[in-house]
This record gives C-alpha cells, sequence and structure tokens, in this order.
C-alpha cells in the first residue's frame, strides 16, 4: 500500500484517489473517471436549510449521499490530492470505471454507507481491486 502526492495533471481515469480530512485525521476516497470527475461514497450529513449548489457538478454535501459523482474541487473540498497505490494486482482502468459507474447507476449494490465496515475507502479498493478493504481501518493510513 503506498500513497503518493498528485497533481491533477498527473491523473489518469480509473486511479484510486484520496484526499485529507481533518488536517490528515482521515482520508476521504473516490475512484477518477476522467473530464474532472470522481465517484465516490459519502454518508448522509445533517440536513441544513441553506442549500449552496457547486456550478461545475450541481454537488450540495446537504443534498447529496450515498454512492455520488462530483467534480474533483468539490470532492477534494480544499483538501491535498493523492495517487492510492495498491500492493495487490488491480483492475484495468476501464473495468475500474465502469464497475464504479455501475455502482453509481444502481445497477450494483454497494449498501449503505457505514464508518467501519462500508466506507468510502472500501467502495474505491471494492473497485480498484475486487477487494472491500480499509486501510484506515486497521490503521495504516
Amino acid at each position: 500500500m503506498g500513497l503518493k502526492p498528485s497533481s491533477r495533471s498527473k491523473l489518469d481515469p480509473g486511479d484510486h484517489i484520496f484526499s485529507n480530512r481533518a488536517g490528515i485525521l482521515y482520508y476521504h476516497h473516490g475512484i477518477y473517471v476522467g473530464d474532472g470527475m470522481v465517484i465516490h461514497l459519502m454518508p448522509a450529513e445533517k440536513k441544513d436549510k441553506s442549500v449552496s449548489l457547486c456550478p461545475n457538478c450541481g454537488y450540495s454535501k446537504d443534498r447529496h449521499s450515498g454512492i455520488i459523482k462530483t467534480c474533483l474541487d468539490c470532492f477534494l473540498d480544499g483538501n491535498i490530492l493523492f495517487t492510492f497505490i495498491h500492493p495487490i494486482p488491480c483492475r484495468p482502468p476501464d473495468e475500474v470505471i465502469r464497475i464504479a459507474t455501475e455502482f453509481l447507476q444502481g445497477k450494483r449494490d454497494f449498501g449503505t454507507y457505514d464508518l467501519v465496515f462500508k466506507n468510502c475507502e472500501d467502495f474505491a479498493s471494492y473497485c480498484k481491486t475486487g477487494v472491500n478493504f480499509s486501510y484506515q481501518r486497521i490503521g495504516w493510513v
């Protein structure tokens, strides 16, 4: 397992990407699908009456949860971009994107977000490798 700071220009469709949250308390993971877009799993947020939609992708954390597709800016939320390097064989990029898209479209069911057992890293790892796994859960990241 490895992490490498990345830049937007070095991203390839099918990359498993992630970004720090709350300093470095935890990381948010997703699959980069190209054209500045990311498919990722988000927990439900508290609903707020003031809803601000992203002009690029229409995302609002007050309105959207589950498996969603957002622009890279919304995914990063002002934090640092990393590319995740898996220690096991990975699926080809087109297959990674197809699987993530099938989850987004409801053709596959990942289940409800669960911080411990079905989080964003589990989702991205499954799409990339076929293994539902979170290194954060075991304290490696």
